[in-house]
């Protein structure tokens, strides 16, 4: 007799970016856009993950879920992270026949299609979002037979910093020119602060295409905001002026944050070998990182 499938053997991702890499292909390229999600105390998890299991056909694997699809059937996965004491968990279902979208489904009146503007899945942050965004494309002239690259639109899913979190930090900005707070960006032996330590936090993100783009929109926002301020700054700091000359007072150029800082993020490993489950979550004996 086989041996029934445990939920406690369900992978945790390695990681808080993994986990968002993991969302985001899921919803995105997998196209689970049906979503509930919450957090619980880590000692309910166990009950919660076995009546999840009970309810929906999370423990599928990767052939049956291709034979589900292939019959109309709903495919659903369940994904948890550990936080200190609680696990934030999320839900995740394609269209068809006992998923979230099915009306006759426990969770279907508390669950959210991921396309909606008032229901998008949201970590932290941030927001996963189907965005437009411009990327460079290798196209071949006609007439010089030469390559040369292009800025096409293309729509994906991408994770965005939330609007209010922009707002906040775009008024933060502000604060640090008003106050002519340049600041320090940080090192081993100095903790980073001003304006110049408010804007290295923002590029130690995970950098997805979304958050990637609004950063540089941030460092553009300040660079703009600071140059008439760094004149006063220079008044107050002659001797450093004279020590430092025309970069005194300045924020890094955009294209060195570009070229140096702000590196395109490639598709990282989901999970550690050996893997995270959600067994050792419950036993308490480990968590992902940040």
């Amino acid at each position: 007799m086989d041996e029934k499938p445990d939920p406690l053997t369900i992978a945790v991702p390695r990681n808080r970016t993994a986990l968002m890499q993991l969302l985001q292909l899921l919803v995105g390229r997998e196209k689970y856009l049906y979503w509930c999600g919450g957090v619980l105390e880590r000692k309910k998890l166990t009950k919660f993950a076995s009546k999840m299991a009970a309810r929906y056909p999370i423990l599928r694997n990767t052939r049956q879920r291709s034979y589900d699809r292939t019959r109309d059937l709903a495919v659903v996965q369940f994904v948890a992270f550990p936080n200190s004491n609680q696990v934030h968990w999320w839900l995740l279902s394609s269209a068809g026949a006992g998923g979230l979208a099915d009306p006759g489904m426990p969770d279907a009146s508390v669950s959210h299609n991921a396309m909606d503007a008032d229901h998008h899945l949201t970590l932290g942050d941030y927001v996963l979002l189907y965005a437009t965004k411009r990327e460079p494309h290798t196209v071949t002239d006609r007439r010089s037979n030469r390559e040369r690259v292009i800025l096409k639109d293309t729509s994906t899913w991408t994770w965005k910093l939330r609007r209010d979190v922009m707002t906040e930090i775009r008024t933060s900005i502000d604060e640090c020119c008003k106050r002519i707070d340049y600041g320090h960006e940080g090192s081993s032996s100095q903790n980073p602060w001003g304006l110049r330590g408010l804007l290295a936090a923002q590029r130690r993100r995970p950098l997805f295409a979304g958050v990637r783009n609004q950063v540089i929109d941030l460092h553009r926002y300040a660079r703009d905001e600071w140059e008439p301020c760094r004149k006063v700054w220079i008044g107050r700091h002659s001797a450093l002026a004279a020590r430092f000359g025309q970069t005194a007072g300045a924020l890094r150029p955009l294209n060195e944050v570009l070229t140096d800082y702000l590196p395109k993020m490639p598709r990282l490993p989901v999970y550690d070998e050996p893997r995270l489950t959600l067994r050792i979550v419950c036993e308490g004996k480990d968590e992902p990182g940040g």
